[in-house]
């Protein structure tokens, strides 16, 4: 689309209507009833979601809005409509503009205008459960480089953003999501803030966000729901400071990948303390099925990377946990696979891969609770220095697994294993540096059968076989 100069529209008024690319948003100095151009802007957010086109920009000035937001525009392939603050440009900064430089492995959020969502402005909401951003049925948008903060609320599911009714191609890319809470403080069943929800949604990218003290009682901080929730891409996210789940997927979600997040204080605090006395999961495949989860760090949290189903909820099948870290996560297991709710039925949890991992220095390595033994496999994973490497006090069939190391604690009955030091680069730094050594026993010592899958690479992005075997761990020496 071409920008139209006002003299030029005046001119051709009578005979042309002239649409504009670009749009603004100024809280002060702005009117909802101009034409939303530099020199007319709006006054409001949601104006500019009821009223941009197709393949335009809205750029957002710097302020501190008080708006709960409702989309009610869709883009077309190819013309997304974008929602960002004036000066936007996704890099990271050091800086307080839009956020902070999270570190390394793709952890950014971006420079531009500080524009803030705050909700303090409400109270405590009870009566009413109007999510915070609502995407219904609604396509090609990209909304990015904004906060949303401090939305309070009590009682009976409470949302956050929710993306539903069909909506495809949204993507949240590079904001954050700060202090937003349900303070009811009893787990009575109900009482949750279902923080961010995809329902009912295809191709929805959520990356580079930073989701930050989310207390949601009884929920997730971000929630992949419902069979026809597909081809979801969350992706280097930071999410620290959780009261409990953080990433989820669920319910019949599949397609999904999670890919290169950190996670960090996912239920328990930073003194220490464990909330509500219940270590929970970090990353949570909980009755979804043909996902991914890879590349991500979870760390100082409850449980790490967890596969299981809940009763009631689908089958939780082929599932794929690969090329991640997990560390000092001294209240659960690094990897966990089956049945948390029956000691002797693992019929609803099957075809689960976990490969090439490195867990070090968590209460748990490996988890086994029941599942179909014949389908799940555990191969190329490091499991060092936590206090139990291999856990397994059902006695269940554990189902394929070899080719993993172990050290300072007890070994898994895998044949072909490696019981020796890894040789990590730096285990005592802060944070660790878990890359292997070239001395290292895990070098060209993983599954000599073992082919990438599609997409794969190590932690870092790097190929995952070198040398003509791959190696165990998280890590591939280059």
């Amino acid at each position: 689309m071409k920008r139209c100069s006002l003299a030029l529209a005046l001119l051709l008024a009578a005979s042309y209507i002239c649409v504009a690319s670009t749009y603004y948003v100024d809280p002060v100095n702005g009117n909802d009833a101009g034409s939303g151009t530099q020199l007319s802007p709006w006054r409001t957010i949601q104006k500019s979601m009821n009223a941009a086109t197709p393949g335009s920009t809205v750029n957002i000035k710097a302020g501190t809005y008080h708006e709960r937001l409702a989309l009610n525009v869709s883009g077309t392939a190819g013309n997304y409509i974008t929602f960002q603050p004036a000066g936007y440009t996704g890099l990271a900064s050091d800086g307080p503009a839009c956020g902070a430089s999270i570190g390394a492995n793709g952890y950014k959020t971006c420079v531009g205008a500080r524009v803030i969502l705050d909700y303090t402005y409400l109270g405590t909401v009870t009566k009413d459960s109007t999510p915070f951003l609502n995407i219904n049925n609604k396509s090609y948008v990209k909304i990015q480089g904004v906060t949303f903060q401090n939305y309070t609320c009590n009682g009976s599911f409470k949302q956050g953003v929710r993306i539903d009714g069909g909506s495809h191609d949204i993507q949240l890319l590079n904001n954050r999501f700060l202090h937003n809470k349900n303070v009811h403080g009893s787990r009575d069943g109900t009482s949750a803030l279902l923080h961010i929800r995809v329902r009912s949604s295809n191709n929805v990218t959520l990356r580079g966000n930073e989701l930050g003290d989310i207390q949601t009682c009884m929920s997730e901080a971000l929630t992949l729901d419902t069979p026809s929730c597909t081809n979801a891409i969350v992706q280097s996210n930071y999410v620290h400071d959780t009261d409990a789940i953080a990433l989820d997927i669920n319910n019949g979600a599949n397609h999904a990948t999670i890919r290169a997040n950190l996670l960090e204080y996912i239920s328990i605090r930073r003194d220490g303390t464990v909330w509500y006395n219940n270590a929970a999961n970090a990353i949570y495949v909980q009755g979804g099925n043909t996902s991914t989860v890879e590349r991500n760090v979870v760390r100082d949290s409850g449980w790490a990377y967890a596969v299981l189903t809940e009763p009631g909820y689908p089958d939780t099948h082929d599932i794929t946990v690969r090329d991640n870290l997990a560390y000092r996560n001294r209240h659960g297991a690094a990897l966990m696979c089956g049945n948390w709710y029956s000691n002797t039925d693992g019929s609803n949890v099957y075809n689960v891969h976990f490969s090439n991992n490195t867990a070090y220095s968590n209460l748990h390595g490996i988890y086994v609770r029941p599942y179909t033994s014949a389908s799940v496999s555990w191969k190329n994973n490091i499991l060092s220095s936590n206090t139990d490497n291999y856990a397994n006090g059902l006695g269940w069939p554990v189902g394929t697994i070899k080719y993993n190391l172990y050290f300072g604690s007890n070994v898994g009955p895998d044949a072909n294993k490696v019981t020796a030091n890894p040789q990590f680069t730096a285990p005592g730094a802060s944070p660790p540096d878990l890359r292997i050594q070239a001395t290292s026993p895990a070098k060209n010592a993983g599954y000599p059968n073992f082919v990438p899958g599609a997409g794969e690479t190590d932690f870092l992005g790097y190929n995952r076989v070198v040398g003509g075997r791959v190696d165990i761990g998280a890590y591939e020496i280059q």
